[in-house]
């Protein structure tokens, strides 16, 4: 049974999303891409998550009357991270609240410290700028107007490298392994960008001649693609990258179909498969000045881990393969319309679909919601093994015991890594003041199904579950407008200390026990 979502529509940045009754507003905004501000951590003390209720206001909360004025209720202020969505809304949400502002990007809210996207000598409006984000199964670009720091149109595709490989080391495997495979990998993911720039260019009615920079973010394997470098060092002890810092080259160079004097800036890795998407996340979530322990978690085909303690960067990489990306999943495709994105199962197997048509495929969020299901009906055991050779969510998509145990390397993968990098940290998981979870999943990922099959530790506070959407996109974003943004990105990829799972010797052991589902 399809359940019908909510639209909600934001403003002045004219994304609308679909999301369940009872999302909280600032979940719904990371879902449009759009991070909101919150220091407090989303306690709702803080009042900087404020956002203005344009039609459907629900009553205010507690939190709210002691924020805002009564005249200022009245008018429908209220704060992001405390107030929830029943129906169809449109939101305004001023730049001031956001953490990746338009007119101000807040590097270091503690002091209130901003910058100001660069003045750049421009005679007219036709100065412009893309931010493209390279995942090992997507690609993501926005196309921004660099005058007056506007968002004009964001799109996304597959990775068409997938063709060739559907994960970093297949792909680093077949650089190597074929004469021209190296030339083939940069070719098949520079046409993919030049097509999604074109796309663009089409819906925001910019000319290619008038964008003069992008800003690739991506794990260090894509990045090094996009360059044309040779990734082999990546896929063979000591797994280390040639160069780690920021490179700008010409983007005539790399025949991407900009100005001929536009740049690229691609941004600093980290290790071998902590890449630039990292420093970019880092940078969008100003990672320093969240509350401390935090835990960030892109996840995705090559699942990335960073841990703050004591203003402190450790990071990791994990390889949990695309399952969440829709890959290798009998009936899988990524968050797009047509996908079952929730599933909840009653008398009946109620399910949500992206875009509310029929369902043609289930994406990440959806298989974690149907796996902790069928856990708790019984359905499945703990080991993952199915009572039945499969289950029908609807008509034209099931999930099968091989979709079971393909979400069981993608989760036991990324717990095993969280589980060692709080072990170096000589932390627990219910130590940590805030978690986020990124990557593109096109909805957030529902914390008690997340906790159920183990992707997340049980031990932490629900509450202090964030989900922000794409950072790696809206870092790169930043970094469009901003040569301090540049600069911040690199120094957290500097002060980053790698952590490289595979040479820690109680991996394996993590891997194999996080592969099984908590009782």
């Amino acid at each position: 049974m399809n359940q019908q979502q909510i639209k909600v529509t934001f403003q002045p940045q004219g994304q609308a999303v679909y999301v369940l009754p009872g999302t909280k507003i600032i979940e719904a905004a990371a879902v449009a891409g759009i991070i909101i501000n919150t220091p407090c951590g989303a306690a709702g003390v803080c009042g900087k998550c404020r956002v203005k209720i344009i039609s459907s206001q629900g009553q205010p909360t507690e939190a709210d009357k002691k924020i805002f004025s009564a005249k200022e209720l009245k008018q429908g202020w209220r704060l992001a991270c405390q107030n929830t969505i029943a129906e169809d809304t449109v939101i305004e949400v001023p730049g001031e609240s956001l953490l990746s502002g338009i007119d101000k990007i807040v590097i270091e809210s503690d002091i209130l410290q901003t910058i100001i996207p660069d003045e750049r000598q421009i005679s007219d409006d036709k100065y412009f700028g893309v931010a493209v984000d390279i995942g090992t199964t997507t690609l993501a670009a926005s196309l921004i107007n660099l005058k007056n720091a506007g968002e004009i149109a964001v799109m996304g595709d597959v990775n068409p490298q997938i063709s060739l490989g559907d994960d970093v080391i297949s792909r680093i495997k077949y650089s190597t392994s074929h004469k021209n495979g190296l030339a083939e990998l940069q070719k098949a993911v520079i046409r993919q960008i030049n097509a999604l720039i074109d796309k663009l260019c089409r819906r925001g009615g910019v000319e290619k001649e008038n964008i003069y920079e992008i800003t690739i973010a991506g794990n260090t394997t894509m990045e090094y693609l996009v360059c044309g470098i040779d990734p082999s060092p990546l896929g063979q002890l000591p797994f280390e990258p040639i160069y780690r810092g920021a490179n700008v080259i010409n983007a005539s160079e790399l025949k991407i179909g900009i100005n001929p004097k536009g740049i690229v800036y691609i941004f600093p890795v980290i290790g071998g498969f902590v890449g630039g998407d990292i420093s970019a996340g880092m940078l969008a979530m100003d990672l320093l000045n969240q509350p401390q322990p935090a835990l960030m978690i892109d996840i995705g085909t090559n699942g990335e881990i960073v841990l703050v303690k004591d203003n402190k960067i450790m990071a990791a990489s994990t390889a949990a393969g695309p399952a969440f990306e829709g890959a290798r999943i009998s009936c899988g495709m990524r968050a797009a319309i047509g996908a079952i994105e929730k599933v909840k199962l009653e008398n009946d197997c109620v399910y949500n679909v992206i875009g509310n048509v029929k369902p043609t495929g289930i994406c990440g969020s959806g298989l974690i919601d149907v796996a902790a299901e069928l856990l708790n009906a019984g359905i499945v055991d703990s080991t993952g093994r199915m009572n039945r050779p499969e289950f029908v969510i609807a008509d034209n998509v099931k999930i099968t015991q091989k979709d079971i145990r393909q979400i069981q390397l993608a989760v036991g993968a990324i717990r095993a890594g969280i589980n060692i990098i709080l072990k170096q940290a000589g932390i627990k998981a219910g130590d940590l003041k805030k978690v986020f979870i990124a990557g593109g999943f096109g909805s957030f990922i529902r914390r008690n199904h997340a906790q159920r099959i183990g992707l997340l530790p049980a031990q932490i506070d629900h509450n202090k579950i964030s989900f922000v959407g794409n950072t790696s996109l809206a870092g790169a974003k930043l970094a469009l407008l901003s040569i301090k943004a540049r600069e911040k990105a690199e120094s957290f990829a500097k002060q980053a200390k790698h952590i490289e799972l595979s040479a820690d010797s109680d991996f394996q052991n993590e891997f194999v026990s996080a592969m099984i589902f908590p009782a």
